[in-house]
């Protein structure tokens, strides 16, 4: 009979569910492309955009023509997993705050998002 060994993985259920180690920054982001690279795989990233005046994008590649953008003074909830995050400020540096839950998955386990649409 074939052993079976359940361990910490992208597919593994109990890894995201047992997930929420925090991750906290904040940085004031420039109009030039920042990476944030996070120490494990997240599960949830909450951004606010805590400027008063200066929108921000966000994105998932790097130079991506497809960023979200996230408007001065509003926050966005993001249930996805990544193993980091681009942004800049649109037309000025825009103050930001960020909140992950990391799971215990290595971000060396996270395959690429090359090629996915939208991203």
């Amino acid at each position: 009979m074939a052993n079976f060994t359940y361990t910490t993985g992208l597919h593994n259920v109990g890894s995201y569910q047992v997930s929420g180690a925090p991750y906290l920054t904040a940085s004031a982001v420039p109009t030039s492309e920042t990476t944030f690279y996070f120490p494990r795989v997240t599960k949830r990233i909450i951004v606010e955009n805590t400027d008063t005046t200066h929108d921000l994008n966000i994105y998932f590649l790097a130079s991506s023509t497809t960023p979200l953008i996230l408007p001065a003074g509003k926050t966005i909830d993001m249930d996805v997993k990544c193993a980091h995050i681009y942004m800049k400020g649109i037309s000025d540096t825009a103050d930001m705050q960020m909140y992950a839950e990391i799971t215990n998955i290595p971000t060396s386990s996270m395959y690429s998002l090359v090629g996915i649409t939208g991203v």
